[in-house]
């Protein structure tokens, strides 16, 4: 389901007839994805397993606890991108968590820091939340940048924070904190 357009990207909500194509953005773009992520075995690379993890993400949409995006060039099928917003907390911190992932092949032309200033629009209008917190590895020189262009603050450092690529390691901790309106 399309929730918005760009100027060169369309933004859709993650949902099961996507999977076949998502795992192809998942399986093309997995080695230039290891260094940031969790190690993923073979199974995670399935199409039953992507599937799975979708149906998942839905229930959790409908429960508003989080929000996964996925975006291709606008007119186009393949997905090139993904932007999820998770972890969603209502009540007197109303935040959520930020984390997102571009294929190789579209780095450098601006389209991450276009759906994701569109995304985030989007979350402000539809769940109100007060701080939007990302995360990245200290040497993510391209995910500080677009996270800084957008508004987001380094608000500490974690040693030791999320187990990469098998091994435990820092994080620069950032919000974006949006003022209330009324």
């Amino acid at each position: 389901m399309k929730l918005f357009s760009t100027e060169r990207t369309d933004v859709y909500l993650l949902t099961s007839d996507l999977a076949d194509s998502l795992l192809l953005f998942m399986r093309e773009n997995r080695s230039h994805f290891a260094p940031f992520e969790p190690l993923r075995n073979e199974e995670y690379f399935t199409l039953e397993s992507v599937s799975q993890r979708i149906e998942s993400a839905q229930s959790d949409y409908n429960a508003r606890k989080c929000l996964q995006l996925v975006f291709t060039v606008k007119g186009e099928n393949k997905i090139i991108g993904s932007i999820n917003f998770t972890n969603f907390i209502f009540g007197v911190f109303q935040a959520c968590y930020l984390g997102f992932s571009l294929d190789r092949a579209y780095q450098g032309q601006g389209l991450m820091h276009e759906a994701l200033k569109e995304s985030l629009s989007y979350v402000q209008v539809n769940y109100r939340f007060h701080r939007i917190m990302a995360n990245h590895l200290p040497d993510n020189a391209r995910s500080s940048k677009t996270l800084a262009s957008l508004g987001f603050v380094k608000e500490g450092y974690a040693p030791s924070y999320l187990k990469i690529n098998g091994v435990w390691q820092d994080h620069v901790l950032t919000s974006l904190v949006i003022p209330e309106v009324d």
